[in-house]
């Protein structure tokens, strides 16, 4: 390995232009190099001595690879593409969770799939709020059972569909400026946090317990099932990213 070959791995690992940019910056960097070496050879530079004076002209690794780059603000952006790829998939996720759980309620039942945990005390003053918003219920159960699933469908469905929107909107203009983020981070990310919601929701569903945001084990157990499937996806996804890389070797 000479001195270019060193050169361009260095210079290979601080790039962060996303791979298919890298290539091409690589592929360039590695000609201007190969033919400066080349003239200073012709000229009777030996080949080691003409490779050092190569690098100097070219400049540093650290030097190449912040102009490469660009400002920070350009190299945070492809990390906002891909929080903008998450949250996208995040309330899809939602309200794929949110409609699943509506066809499990017309399979079963409303109270079985948005009913409180059995040992739930309620106050006074939720029963009465129940019953009042939910005067045909047969009681205070079927009433908060009933008032969690028009919430979760109105409330829940209808902001995770802005959330979407506005996702979407974020990745149509981000995807005409930057380029993608690092293959495999995405995957890797949405792999663990979805794989982690759905082993929660699923304790909680099989439990039959209430979580800070939200209850019903038919609920949970919806969430849980399309967060499932969501980290199944990522999963297959980031392995095929890993067993053919997009990103090749420095050029030599």
């Amino acid at each position: 390995m000479d001195l270019i070959d060193t050169y361009l791995d260095d210079l290979a690992a601080r790039l962060r232009v996303g791979p298919a940019r890298s290539r091409r910056f690589l592929v360039e960097a590695e000609e201007h190099l190969r033919d400066t070496v080349a003239r200073e050879v012709a000229a009777g530079a030996a080949e080691p001595d003409a490779e050092r004076v190569a690098i100097e002209r070219f400049g540093t690794v650290r030097q190449v690879a912040r102009a490469a780059n660009g400002p920070v603000l350009a190299r945070l952006t492809p990390l906002a593409l891909g929080g903008a790829q998450l949250a996208a998939v995040g309330s899809a996720t939602v309200l794929a969770g949110t409609l699943l759980s509506r066809l499990v309620a017309a399979v079963t039942s409303t109270t079985a799939t948005f009913g409180f945990p059995h040992d739930t005390v309620a106050s006074a003053s939720q029963v009465a709020h129940w019953l009042a918003v939910q005067p045909g219920a047969a009681d205070w159960p079927a009433a908060a059972a009933s008032e969690n699933a028009a919430d979760t469908l109105v409330l829940r469905g209808g902001f995770a569909l802005l959330c979407l929107l506005a996702s979407l909107g974020v990745l149509w203009l981000l995807r005409r400026r930057t380029s993608a983020p690092a293959d495999g981070v995405v995957p890797a990310i949405g792999m663990t946090a979805f794989g982690g919601a759905a082993a929660f929701l699923l304790l909680a569903g099989f439990t039959d317990s209430r979580t800070p945001f939200e209850w019903g084990r038919g609920l949970l157990l919806s969430d849980a099932s399309v967060a499932l499937v969501v980290a199944a996806a990522y999963a297959v996804v980031l392995l095929r990213r890993v067993q053919t890389p997009d990103v090749a070797p420095a050029p030599r």
